[in-house]
Formats: C-alpha cells, structure tokens, sequence
C-alpha cells in the first residue's frame, strides 16, 4: 500500500505538472488521437474497436485513503438479481478506487417527473444516467451536473482519456462545456414486431413480414381473443414508439429533429436558415395521429393505455399481450430469455421500420453524468473509469455474473443461461458504459437478424442536428411549460386517445402558444442557426 500511494502521488504531481504547462499555451490534451472516429456504423460483432488500452495507467491518479459510497441514479426496474452482480461490481471498485456504488432506479412510469426533482431536492447523490432524449440538455443548462474537463479525465478516468471517441467528446458540450461521458459503443436504432407463432397458426395467418401485416395480426387477436390485449403499450417507457414509426415514415428525408424530445422540435431538411417549428404544425402529424386513433379504436391496445405503468416487453412476456414493440439492441437479449421460458410461442421477429429508416443515434443516446453538488466527483470519474474500462466490471453490469447469467464461447460471444431474466442482457441501465472494445453478441439468438441489420444499414441516417444541443437559460420557464405539454396533452395523441385529431392537435397548439413556444422556438433557432453555421 505504500508503493502505491507513493506511485499515485508522484503520477498527481507529474498531472499537475502537465495542466500548469499546458496553461501556458501547451496542447490541454484530451481524447486521444488514437481513438477511432465516429465515422461508421457497422453490427456489434463487427463494431470498431477503441484503442487498446492495457498499457493505459492502471491506477486513478489520485490518492484514495478514504473510503466512500457512491450513490448513483439509473433508470427502469431493478431487477431480481442486481445486487447480487454489484456486490460484485463493488468488490473490485472497492479494491480498485476504495469505494462501493449504491444504486437507485428510477421506474420508467416516474421517470420524467422524478428525474428533475432529485435535483431540486437537496438530495446528496454522485452520479446518474442521461441521454439527449433523457434530460442531459435540460440539467446540463441548469448547472446540474459536474463540468468535466480533459484534465480531469486523464488525472482520474486516464482509460477514458485515451479511449473516447473525439466525436462523441464534441457532441457532449454545451455551450462549449462538456457534462456527460457518452457511451463509446456505436448504436444503430430500429424496431422490430415480436408475433407469437402459435398465435398465428390458431388464428390461420401465413405470415407476418410487414406493417400490413402486423395490422392484421392485430386485428385477428382483436376479433378472436378478447382475453389477450394485441399490443399493450402505454407506459411512459413505450408510449412513443408505434407514434415514432408511423411518424419517422412520414417524414423520412423531409424533417430534422431537433433535441430535446420533450421540445417537439423539427427543422426542414437543407434549411439554411435552421428555423425551427413545433411537430405538430407539420401536416403529417394530423395523418399520423388518425392512424394511431384508427388502431385504437379497434381495441390494438388497452382502454387505460395513458395510465399503464406496464411497458410492453413485461406484458408479452407474461402472456397479457400478443405482441412486442421493442428497439433491437433490447430485442436480442429479450428474445433468448422468452425463447428458453416459452419456446412453444415460437416467436418471430418482424421488422417494424416499415417506411422509416433506421436511425444512426449519437453518443449522447446513452451516457454517465456526476452530479454537480456530489461531495466526490473526482471518485465519481474514477468509478465511471473502471465501469467502462475495465472488462471484467463492463461485462458484469452488461451481461451479469458469468457462469450465472451467461456463458463466455469465446471471440465476443456469449450463450445466456436460464438465469438471465434475473438479470437480462443489456438490460439493467448499463447503456451509458456499453464499450466496443468489450462488446459481446449472444450466440443463437434473433435468426433473422443478419437480414434485417443488412436491410436497415441500407437506409439508416443520422440527424443532421444530433450533435446541436440547445442551452434553455434564457427560456427556462417556457421550456418547463412546454414539457409540461409534452407529458400530458400530447401524450393523448401519441397513442391515439383523440375524439377528434384536427381539433385536439389545434387545442394542443393553443396551449403550446400560452406557454411561449414561439419564443423558445425562436431562441432555438437561433442556437441552431449559429451551431450550423459554424460547421461550414
């Protein structure tokens, strides 16, 4: 122990010795020129790969002495077997950086309400997950988390250092200050149907390969069994998701989002002007909320869906519901786990992009922040360090404990055991840490997927504002308006619930020009304009 601490301080004081050069003009440092750029996307088995990192300093550069506990914010359920995989986790951190993570959840039906309010509470708390769909920008603006800098990450996260990517580094700020380590894991989004083939052999359907025919599924438990909802969506967790298909097909190459989600913000493809306008004004939304309301009102999916607390991955499994919606990256782990409890479903995985192309995310679709009143952010980074960096921690909070959970095959494959829907494969708010150098696949698992990633990437395109992010300082009491909006009255239309679309979605717009959108779209505009232009 003395060896050690006597290494940890001279490597501060060289660290030290570095920040005050580079303060006099030298290079800052950063993410390494070593690290590959974003510039593809390619499967998780054949995802690029950071620079190695074994020969990366083993240790934080800084003293631990004291021993602390961490807490950090995650959201969804806790699952069955999670504390049994972080007392692992906490066993090396312990050995590690001497300090131990207590984990809370956030469940996905009290998400968008809670997650602000652990700020503004006074609780004492280190870390928490973010996303530019989940709050990163809103708390970001508002002074709510820990400003990380270069120097900090080669003192305290120096794996970090030598191994983000540059991209997902830049896309990270706002207003030039970076508050979020982003995944360094290369996500392509899409969505997929899951149908019950014992389903569709009692109710004499052939097959189920497209959105039509995904309709008439639906239809046919509809009409034949009203003991089982057809698809039973509505939580908040889910309560876009089919809204988003039928929506990203009706604008695909014509729209840009912009985010935040909860602003409802879209700019016209090759605008130069980057004008920004709410989503419902698009024509298309009245088209697409008709769909939603004809699907409802023949009873596709519960009467209480906008109160439903149940996502709907929970309810198919549980055999409530004859379908599944769920993104892919989630979809690979969910369907071993339901083909080993209930191989007699015999299960197909349907492809639900339809008309709407999958969606290259960016690096802040998932990632890590510290609170900016925690009492030990420097600890906090070097938490954040070992859950990305070192493989064997990475692959507990991925994929739990191995022998337990999983099986390793070797060459980035895994077979999960039976035990795994105690902990599920990618499914316990690990996304902010998923690493590419580490990634493992599951062998035997969605047949088909090779065909449709192959038919996905063909057409898959990122937002040409999916690195903008928007500082709401001088619109802060409009945004909260708006996101109350958001979770309310268009909540009703995403899933269908309108008496009359034209109408409600006037109402809607109404509502949105009281609580000031002109003036948030304008300040947004005006951000954007200027992010857009400085690109050229």
């Amino acid at each position: 122990m003395r060896k050690l601490k006597r290494f940890l301080a001279c490597t501060l004081t060289a660290a030290m010795f570095a920040a005050a050069l580079s303060g006099c003009g030298g290079n800052a440092g950063g993410a390494a020129s070593s690290a590959p750029a974003a510039d593809s996307v390619v499967s998780t088995s054949q995802a690029e790969q950071p620079a190695d990192t074994t020969q990366a300093a083993e240790t934080p550069a800084a003293e631990t002495p004291e021993e602390v506990t961490l807490t950090m914010y995650l959201l969804g359920d806790r699952t069955p077997d999670f504390d049994l995989v972080f007392d692992k986790i906490n066993e090396k951190m312990k050995a590690e950086i001497n300090a131990t993570l207590e984990v809370k959840f956030m469940g996905w039906g009290e998400y968008e309400q809670k997650y602000p309010l652990v700020f503004a509470s006074g609780e004492d708390f280190d870390l928490i997950y973010s996303a530019d769909w989940a709050m990163y920008n809103a708390q970001a603006s508002k002074q709510g988390f820990y400003e990380i800098t270069k120097e900090m990450l080669e003192t305290y996260a120096p794996k970090t250092a030598a191994t983000i990517y540059d991209d997902a580094w830049e896309q990270s700020k706002v207003d030039g200050k970076v508050y979020m380590l982003p995944m360094n894991y290369k996500e392509l989004t899409a969505y997929v149907f899951f149908v019950r083939g014992d389903l569709m052999e009692k109710y004499g359907i052939d097959q189920v390969n497209s959105i039509d025919d995904i309709e008439a599924y639906l239809q046919a438990v509809a009409d034949n069994d009203p003991g089982m909802i057809p698809l039973d969506i509505g939580s908040d967790f889910d309560d876009r998701f089919l809204y988003d298909l039928f929506w990203q097909a009706e604008i695909a190459g014509r729209l840009e989002k912009v985010n935040p989600e909860q602003l409802m913000g879209y700019i016209e493809s090759g605008d130069d002007s980057a004008t920004v306008f709410n989503e419902t004004e698009d024509p298309a939304f009245l088209t697409t909320v008709e769909k939603l309301k004809d699907w409802k009102d023949r009873g596709f999916w519960s009467k209480s869906a906008v109160v439903n607390t149940q996502n709907n991955k929970e309810s198919f499994a549980a055999g409530k519901s004859a379908t599944a919606l769920m993104n892919i990256n989630n979809a690979k782990g969910e369907y071993t786990t339901l083909m080993q409890a209930h191989p007699e479903w015999d299960i197909r995985v349907v492809d639900a992009q339809g008309k709407a192309p999958a969606i290259v995310q960016s690096y802040l679709a998932n990632g890590m922040c510290v609170f900016s009143k925690s009492k030990n952010p420097e600890r906090a980074l070097m938490a954040l360090d070992l859950l990305r960096n070192d493989e064997e921690i990475h692959d507990l909070f991925c994929y739990g404990i191995e022998g337990v959970h999983y099986t390793s095959l070797g060459d980035g494959k895994i077979e999960l055991t039976d035990a795994n829907e105690n902990y599920p494969y990618d499914g316990n708010c690990n996304w902010g840490i998923r690493n590419d150098a580490y990634w493992k696949s599951i062998a035997g698992g969605i047949p088909n997927y090779d065909d449709l990633y192959d038919g996905w990437i063909k057409t898959a395109k990122g937002s040409e504002y999916q690195a903008f992010t928007f500082n709401n300082e001088s619109v802060r009491n409009q945004v909260a308006a708006i996101g109350e909006i958001y979770t309310t009255d268009m909540k009703l239309l995403y899933l269908g619930f309108a008496e009359d679309p034209a109408a409600d979605i006037a109402n809607v717009q109404a509502k949105l020009e009281a609580a000031g959108a002109a003036e948030v779209y304008e300040e947004m505009t005006r951000q954007a304009k200027e992010w857009h232009d400085a690109l050229k």
